[in-house]
Formats: structure tokens, sequence, C-alpha cells
């Protein structure tokens, strides 16, 4: 009630899409009862301590709005009374390795070559991987007592702690003083917040009520406000027509750049096989490229059946109802549920209990007791020994990373809005990311790249014309409007310049370069920063004449100044010279991409550009060349990295084997 009165977008997710009572009461946009969904999800009748547990409430509110809601929480209830909880964060064999090693005297060097190769492994299977030939590739001499040592002290180091951090929106509200029932304590920020971390809390059968920042929702408000103040139009995030083909059709070929939950060059390489027709199947992409589904090998089989070219099979015939809407395969912590009650006899309360088992290292053992006596328990209602044992097999596989299919729900709702943005309205979408960065996987530069793609025009930086955010402006040609870079993506200007440029321009629009630095009272470095983006081309053409003309209004009186007759040269910034300044300014360029200069000697050495690539035969060996935009290191891929490449005309997806990325 309080986002809504200040116009924060904001949804409930994760566990409370499971409530009717929280779809009437709008704070969710999922229909339980429509989609199928698992009260017990919710709220269970599982008890601890004869208690019943409390149902886990997450709430998204946009990012560069959250501290408002946080600030309301404890002036509505008191400081006595809220406080965020702590996450306690335990050894991994990354951090294990390099803290070990530097208590030992080890050079930081050394401790770097072996944790940036133990990625995702727990501090234990690190000591066995150095052991098993890790060590002599680089150069860790395992004779050492010391080294014998570190790898004892790893070991050791398995499901410990190793520091105390703010929860990123775990809430506790009481109504008696919390200082009275559990220790709190203060932070640098001015929060106050518990010592207890998530699963102490679940323990001891305190509620928590989270309250997270998305980005994704501060980007969809912009662009909705954007639309609004062109067209008259008034778009609301779940009032968009869900069928809508040209948002789908966009989805489909992969164009999901910028787009919220499936822009990851994964989700990208995966849509181009599901290619997703409604919005059921993106409510399953978004879960699919898990760690879960992908470490259990769901995708292949899930892709293979959607596309038809495997029968959907199921271990049981009772599993069809459940498992139908995903081609036989379990990808959804609540089907994980729904098959305990269907085939083991599971109350929906015991079916709640084996779901908390799952997403956490830490309870690997109630996962195992759970599943053994569910396995037992279908046996016993007539199950075959072979069939009861493959379905636990597969619920083993994905249940530390499962995900709610209530969390998807919410998740898809907001992706496919990002969609729709970027189908309708690639003005206003793009703005909506640029003013909400830094968010999501993209740099600004390759969101505006992107967006020229995409017929939008981008202008440079202006002190004339532009603002500290990116702002939209009436077209030379068509209906699309211009997109205006903002001041914000300068680099090198800090919150005080911020501050003082945004009070100046309040009172008026800057009128020449000496306006700018007068009436903000910019520093020499300030104005520099400025002319180098090109943000005073307005007022004096040449970024070179600008820069001595702000030198000289911040008061520089250097003797080489040239005089303001001088010419200028149009050409004395040019092609590759001013996409570099460009970059080296603001780390963005409106005037082309670094490889469309390199291209044709690019092409002259058997160089295939990603717009070719449509015209490759399969099987067919090539040379490709761009600028690396994103790498992912999936635990799950034993090394594989993928890498998204760019030039001037779109994307290359490359996989890149462990040895050859090494």
């Amino acid at each position: 009630r309080f986002a809504r009165s200040r116009s924060i977008l904001c949804q409930g997710r994760g566990s409370a899409a499971n409530s009717a009572v929280a779809y009437c009461l709008a704070i969710t946009a999922v229909d339980p009862v429509r989609h199928g969904l698992l009260f017990e999800r919710f709220l269970s009748e599982h008890r601890v301590d004869g208690r019943t547990e409390a149902p886990d409430i997450d709430v998204d509110f946009e990012m560069h709005r959250r501290e408002e809601v946080l600030d309301y929480m404890y002036a509505r209830y008191g400081r006595a009374h809220a406080a965020i909880t702590a996450v306690t964060q335990t050894y991994h064999a990354s951090s294990a390795v390099q803290d070990v090693l530097r208590a030992l005297g080890y050079p930081a060097e050394l401790a770097f070559a072996l944790s940036k190769r133990l990625r995702g492994r727990e501090p234990a299977q690190g000591a066995d991987e150095i052991e098993a030939g890790l060590a002599a590739q680089v150069g860790f001499n395992l004779d050492e007592p010391r080294a014998r040592a570190a790898l004892a002290a790893l070991r050791a180091l398995d499901d410990l702690p190793r520091l105390r951090a703010t929860h990123p929106g775990g809430f506790v509200l009481s109504a008696e003083p919390l200082g009275e029932r559990m220790p709190i304590e203060g932070t640098a920020m001015g929060r106050t917040i518990l010592q207890f971390d998530k699963d102490d809390l679940d323990a001891a059968g305190v509620p928590k009520f989270d309250f997270l920042g998305l980005g994704g929702l501060s980007a969809v408000h912009i662009a909705f406000d954007a639309i609004r103040r062109r067209t008259g139009e008034r778009l609301e995030l779940y009032s968009l027509p869900t069928d809508d083909a040209a948002t789908f059709d966009l989805i489909a070929r992969g164009d999901t750049v910028g787009t919220f939950q499936i822009e990851s060059r994964a989700q990208i390489q995966s849509i181009l096989q599901t290619r997703p027709e409604r919005l059921y199947d993106i409510v399953v992409q978004v879960a699919l490229i898990r760690p879960g589904p992908i470490k259990a090998k769901f995708v292949r089989p899930y892709t293979r059946r959607r596309r038809g070219l495997e029968p959907v099979r199921y271990a049981h015939p009772r599993l069809e109802p459940i498992l139908r809407r995903t081609y036989g395969i379990p990808i959804f912590q609540e089907q994980a549920m729904a098959i305990s009650m269907a085939l083991g006899g599971f109350s929906a309360a015991e079916a709640d209990e084996l779901r908390r088992t799952m997403g956490h290292q830490r309870k690997l053992p109630k996962l195992h007791a759970a599943l053994e006596r569910l396995r037992l328990r279908m046996v016993q209602r007539g199950v075959a020994d072979d069939v009861a044992a493959t379905i636990t097999d597969d619920l083993h596989s994905f249940a530390n990373y499962g995900f709610p299919e209530s969390h998807a729900w919410s998740f898809a709702l907001i992706a496919y809005a990002t969609a729709y943005l970027k189908a309708h309205y690639p003005a206003e979408f793009y703005l909506g990311l640029l003013n909400a960065w830094p968010m999501g996987f993209y740099a600004p530069a390759t969101l505006i790249h992107d967006a020229r793609r995409h017929g939008v025009e981008v202008r440079p930086p202006c002190l004339r014309d532009g603002e500290w955010d990116c702002t939209l402006e009436p077209p030379v040609h068509g209906d699309v409007p211009a997109l205006r870079i903002g001041w914000k993506h300068i680099r090198g200007l800090g919150n005080a310049a911020r501050d003082a440029l945004q009070a100046a321009r309040a009172a008026g629009p800057f009128t020449s370069i000496d306006d700018v630095v007068r009436r903000a009272r910019l520093s020499r470095a300030d104005a520099l920063h400025l002319a180098r983006a090109g943000a005073f081309e307005a007022f004096e053409p040449g970024r070179r004449r600008a820069a001595w003309e702000a030198l000289r209004a911040a008061g520089d009186t250097l003797p080489l100044a040239p005089a303001r007759h001088l010419p200028f040269d149009p050409a004395e910034l040019e092609g590759e010279e001013l996409i570099f300044l460009d970059y080296l300014a603001t780390g963005v360029s409106v005037h082309g991409h670094p490889l469309q200069h390199l291209r044709e000697p690019l092409r002259a050495a058997g160089v295939t550009g990603s717009a070719e690539l449509g015209r490759v035969d399969d099987g067919a060996r090539i040379v490709v060349a761009g600028l690396v935009i994103a790498r992912q290191h999936p635990s799950t891929a034993k090394g594989t990295v993928f890498v998204l490449l760019e030039d001037e005309d779109g994307f290359i997806n490359v996989i890149v084997p462990a040895r050859l990325y090494e």
C-alpha cells in the first residue's frame, strides 16, 4: 500500500504467488487457482516445536526506490521492533584457498592461480583437486610441511562460517522489542540488523519478510512513464496482452538482449531451440536455464520433446498430469511436491517438508533421508523398485537448485513485459534500461549498439539539450523517438558534479561552455571530462576546442590555449579515433562500433561477420571476431566457458572448452 501510494512498482513473488489471499490483496499478480499452484508451498501444516511455520513472503520493489520502503518500515514499526536479518557466508574452495594460503605466507599470485580454478567447489573438494594434479599445474609444492598444513586446513573449513553480511532484504518485525529475544547490531549504513541468518530464523520459528530491489521493475516503470508522456497511453505491467505475436517473434529469434531473465547467453541459445509461443513457455524458460535442470541433464530432453524430436515419456502413468506441461521433465519444486503426494502418498505437509530440504548444500542429509522415505513409500504403494529409484534419482539431481513454479511465473510476467516494450516501444525500452543501469548482463555500450540496430537514433551527451539521465527527443525521420545519452554515463563525474549540474540546470537551460562551468562551479577535471565526451559540441564544435574553452572557463591560465578565432577542422576527429575517444570518455559510442573500421582487413583475412553466419553451411570451419561482452562460467559446465562476441551487426555465441580458455 505504501509503495503504490508513492507510485513505486512492486510485486510479490516466490511462495506468495501460491496464495489466493495474496492474489486477492494484489500482493502478487499470479493467480494460483488458475495456474494450479500448490498452496502448501506458501503455508503448510508442517510444525516446528509445536508451531506452524510462518510463510515466506518476498516482495520486489524498484531497485532505485527500495530504500524508501525500508525507511518506511523503520518509521512505521520503530527501530526497536524492525531489523534486517544477517547472512552467514560459509567457506567455498576459492575463498578458503585464498585465506589459508595468505595465513601461511604464500604469494598472492599462487593463491589466486589456485582459487580461480576451484570456483563452485567446496573446500574439501578443492583440496582433493589440488592433490589430484592442480598443484603441479600451478607450481604448488605438496612436499612442504606448510602445504600439507594448507590441505588439512582446507578440509577442515567445509561448512564453516567465513563472515556475516547484511541480507539483501530480509526484514523481521516483532510486537515486543527485538533486543529482548535476539542479538541485534547497527551497521555502517545506519541500519539495524539481527545477528541471526535465514536458517537460524527458520529454526527459531521467526517469520521473515523479504523486501528486495529489482532493476527490471525500475526499467519497466521508467519506460511506462516515458510512453505516457509521449503518447498519453498508460500501460500497466499486468494488463499487457499476453498473446502478442510481435513479442513472441522477438523472443523466439533470440532477440532478447536487455530483457529481464531471458537475456543471458545461455538463455538466448536455449530460446533459439525451444521457441516460446505462449506465456507458460517463458515460465518454463526462466526455470529451465538454472544450475538444477542443467546439472540434472533435463535441458536437452525437454528441448527435444518440445520440438517433437523424441517422444514424451513418463516413468509412471500417474506422473502425466503432473509433468504434462513440461513434457515429462520435472523442473519445478511444486512438481516434486505433487509427485511425492501422488505416488508416495505424502500428505501436503510432508510434501512441503520434502521441498524444504531442497535448495541448500547444508540440508543434504535431510534431503537424502526424505527421498529415501519417498522411495520406500512409493514401493509400498505398488510402484516398481526400478521406477521408484528413477523418480527419486531425478528429484535428487535437481533438488539443490530446483526453481519454484510460483517464482518463475512472477519473473516471467516481467520478462514478457520487457520483451513487449522492446518489440513495440524500443526507444522507451532502452531509455528504461540505461536509466536503471547498473542491472542485467550487458554494459551500456552493448545496449546502445543494440538500440541502433533496432532503428533507434542515439545521440551523444549534450549540456544544452540533455540531462543527467538519458532522455527522449523528437526524431528527424520516422516516429521512433531519438535517445539522448545522459551525463551520468560520462566517466569521471562524481556525486558532487551531478548535484551541481542538476541544481544549475534547474535554474534554466545552459547557454555556453562558460555558463555551464560558472553556474555549476565545475572543477578543471570535471570540465575536461565533459569536453572529452563531446558534451559541449552544441556550444563549440570540436572536442579539442571545447576542451580549451572549458579549461579557460574553469580558470586555467595555460599560455598555450588557442585563440578563439582559430578555425575548427571537422576532420580532426574521424572514424576509429572518434569511436576510441567515445569509449574512453563514456564507455559508449553513438558514432559506430569499433569493429566496423576493422571489417575490411578482417574479411581479407577470412574472418566471418555475424551478419554472414546465416549463409554458412553446418559443419563448416569459420573464423569469427568481436568484442567479448559477456562471459559465463557455469559450475555445471566442467570448465567450459560461454562467450558472447559482438560486432557491428550483432552477436555471436561461442562455446570455449576449458583447456582452450585457460
